[in-house]
Parts: structure tokens; sequence; C-alpha cells
């Protein structure tokens, strides 16, 4: 005879397709959350991330939610806050972003960089401070004039006097500086 009785009840069958999404490599889930503690393959997140720069360089005008197409503030705030990956978000977004662009536009347009009236406050309604984007604009164009990838040693710098706060909108700053160079790229060249 059994005294208490197992909890099969539908939170924990949530539970368990959360972690079977998870452990599922086709799948996007990168994490499960017991509301307490969070549980993240960073390398899904990295993936999650380079999907949606792919989908903003096919359909410019789709709309993207950070929160529901990129990547979730849990998880950006655990990246960031707890395991210190700020500088390795921002080099794996303009990584991607050169690699993404290298296969469509010319390289002339590719490698120019930012210029230094842009200004992503007026383009934009995010709420970003003046450092944080040009701290964003300065990495975009220090991968942009570069030759090779950047590496998390290449912008440490940079993150040095960051907030993980700060980090999350430098990492807004650099994915949506990508979407307004493909949009301009697309509008000179007729790519679609």
């Amino acid at each position: 005879m059994r005294w208490f009785r197992r909890r099969n009840g539908p939170h924990r069958r949530e539970q368990q397709q959360e972690v079977r999404e998870l452990l599922d490599q086709d799948h996007p889930r990168a994490s499960v959350s017991d509301g307490d503690r969070i549980t993240i393959l960073p390398g899904k997140v990295f993936e999650n991330i380079a999907l949606a720069m792919e989908r903003v360089d096919l359909d410019i005008n789709t709309e993207i939610s950070f929160e529901e197409d990129v990547v979730p503030f849990d998880e950006l705030a655990a990246l960031i806050g707890s395991m210190g990956m700020g500088p390795a978000l921002a080099v794996h977004v303009v990584n991607t972003a050169m690699k993404i662009m290298s296969a469509r536009y010319p390289a002339d347009l590719i490698r120019r960089p930012l210029p230094p009236e842009y200004d992503l406050r007026k383009l934009t309604p995010l709420q970003i401070s003046g450092r944080e984007q040009e701290i964003a604009k300065t990495i975009f164009n220090r991968r942009t004039v570069s030759g090779a990838n950047l590496a998390e040693d290449d912008v440490a710098t940079d993150f040095e006097p960051l907030d993980p706060g700060d980090q999350v909108q430098v990492f807004i700053a650099l994915f949506t500086m990508f979407g307004h160079k493909v949009g301009a790229m697309k509008y000179t060249t007729g790519i679609e």
C-alpha cells in the first residue's frame, strides 16, 4: 500500500514536455525554468538568434519581437547576468551579421561602416542611452571593416564599464543595427 501518491498532474506533465523540447535538437526551446532556477543551453540560444537574423534578412518587413522571436528576457538575463556572456553574444551577432550579409550583398556595401551621424534612437523607439548606442556602433563597425570574425577579447574592454542591463541594451542595439543595415542594402541594390 502507498501512503503518498505520485504527482502526475498537469503541471508535472507540462514540465516533462518542456524538458523533452529542451533535449530535442530540432526544437527551439533553449531553457526550462522551475520559477527560481533556469536551466539554459547557451548554444541553442545562439542558434535561435542566428535564425532570427536570417528571418530578418529574408523578409525585412517581418515584425520581430525580441522576447518571442529572438531570445526571451529570462534567457538573456541568465546569459549576461549569471554567466557573463555579454561579449560572446555581441560577437555572435556581428559575426553572424557578416556571414549573412556576405552571402547576398555586394562587398563594398557590406564593408561600409555605419556613418558617424547614424543614431539608432532616431530610427526606432528603443530606450537606449547614447553610451550603449556608441558602444554597439563601435563594435558593429569594427566587425564591418575587419576581414576576420571578432573574438570576445576584441570587445572585452568595450563591455568593462557596462552592467548587465547595459549589456542587454548593447545586444538589442547590435541586432537592430543589423536589421537597419540589411534594409538599407536591400533598398540600394533592389535585392529582395
